[in-house]
């Protein structure tokens, strides 16, 4: 009987998710329909365009706390180092994506991981990805304080194609399309190289960004096609020139080019 009275719960709140569509209270509607399957301790809906500045479309506590600041500090540049925000920029294909599949080889010793991806996002993640062609991708993020495994992986897996037809479906029928603001986000894509623009080469900019990010030496040079030793060579070189010895430092100095203090809590 328990069973019964939980599956009609369930198909009661996808009738309420597939009647919001289009409407301002889809993206929760669709996250309290998930949470009745499957348990998790934040959701956050975003829209990345292409070019210009990202938008939350749903925050979502399961404790009811929420961290207004360290949501401000993500939009304001921070989503750079977001392993999910490249992927989809790199166009990743539509469906469920887990963070292990997604993150550079060393993203659990990344600064962004220590200092704030295990503070607010928590242990684990993993998203429903829409991409919208040229203008940009849709994500659902669900984040949990313990690894989600198999089992919950695998129910995911099973709801995913109802899950991201809701999203599209959501987003063709909405009628207030996320405007980019081309100046700002031109600020804030040169935020991650402020720290440096003076004094590093381009190529140790883009050296810079990718230990940001938790690639390893190895890493790089396959993405960049050059030898590890040429890129400890770099990065000896970009520590040098910015005065610093270690990753946390470089992490610091990219949170004051977003105009935030690394002392704040």
């Amino acid at each position: 009987m328990h069973h019964l009275f939980t599956e009609a719960s369930a198909h009661a709140g996808l009738a309420r998710t597939v009647e919001q569509i289009g409407q301002p209270r889809f993206w929760r509607q669709l996250i309290l329909l998930l949470q009745q399957w499957l348990a998790f301790d934040n959701a956050l809906a975003m829209f990345y365009p292409r070019t210009g500045l990202p938008r939350a479309l749903e925050i979502f506590d399961a404790r009811g706390e929420g961290n207004p600041e360290a949501m401000a500090l993500y939009l304001s540049g921070l989503y750079q180092l977001d392993p999910f925000y490249q992927a989809c920029q790199e166009r990743i294909g539509d469906g469920l994506h887990r963070l292990e599949e997604v993150a550079p080889d060393q993203f659990r010793q990344s600064e962004y991981y220590l200092k704030y991806f295990h503070d607010h996002v928590l242990e684990d993640e993993v998203q429903f990805i829409v991409q919208l062609g040229d203008s940009g991708a849709l994500s659902l993020s669900l984040g949990r304080r313990e690894r989600f495994d198999s089992a919950s992986h695998g129910l995911l897996a099973l709801v995913c194609p109802w899950v991201v037809a809701l999203m599209t479906q959501h987003w063709q029928q909405h009628s207030l399309r996320p405007t980019p603001v081309a100046g700002m986000a031109h600020q804030v894509r040169d935020a991650m190289s402020l720290f440096g623009a003076k004094v590093l080469s381009e190529r140790e900019l883009e050296i810079a960004r990718l230990i940001l990010r938790g690639y390893s030496s190895k890493a790089m040079a396959e993405r960049l096609a050059i030898s590890p030793e040429t890129i400890k060579v770099h990065r000896r070189h970009l520590y040098a020139k910015l005065d610093i010895s270690s990753q946390p430092e470089l992490f610091s100095l990219f949170l004051q080019s977003l105009g935030h203090d690394p002392q704040d809590p």
